[in-house]
């Protein structure tokens, strides 16, 4: 009788344990430099974490060091809590941090590395973005590949060297591109 009864109370916990412990899911997109899609998400609702790297190409273990990040664009893995943010709202959110009207790069940083991208999981995801995305919009959406986190000091960057990141972010002339382009609702 015993044994039941701590085989019910073992079988409640894990049940309870269960419905409190929190869904996450992940979200992937480039939008240049990932220092800056890295703040972009920190504090959006629903948000557990953001990871910036590589991702959208075929060269295996991208690196970011001159000609070692190959065709890949970098980019932010985006981990969050569907329950509090749906997939729609980050896209829209991607919408409005980056220059959706640009597809050679990102303000002060060229090239394919740096364009913009939005990756998917599946048909119904593919659909939500072109559904959301402005009709000048030139962001690229493309099926999900490996995505690679990039060295422990690109993490966070704008919280650990502030003022480098600010300096960057405003030569870079971010904001006020952003101002001119239309909000997504």
């Amino acid at each position: 009788m015993k044994k039941i009864f701590y085989l019910l109370i073992k079988i409640k916990i894990i049940f309870f344990l269960s419905i409190f412990k929190a869904k996450s899911d992940t979200f992937y997109y480039s939008g240049g430099c990932f220092w800056c899609t890295e703040e972009d998400f920190e504090e959006f609702k629903g948000v557990k974490e953001v990871i910036s790297g590589f991702t959208g190409g075929t060269t295996p273990n991208p690196k970011y060091y001159p000609n070692q990040w190959g065709d890949h664009r970098e980019a932010a893995k985006v981990i969050y809590d569907p329950n509090k943010v749906s997939f729609a709202e980050l896209v829209k959110h991607v919408f409005n941090t980056v220059d959706y009207e640009d597809s050679d790069g990102q303000f002060c940083d060229r090239g394919h590395s740096y364009s913009p991208a939005i990756y998917y999981k599946n048909n119904e995801q593919k659909n939500i973005i072109n559904d959301i995305a402005p009709k000048t919009s030139k962001v690229a959406v493309e099926k999900e590949t490996k995505f690679y986190p990039v060295r422990d000091e690109h993490q966070n960057f704008y919280k650990k060297n502030s003022l480098k990141y600010y300096l960057y972010k405003t030569a870079c002339g971010r904001e006020k591109r952003l101002k001119q382009l239309k909000k997504v609702k």
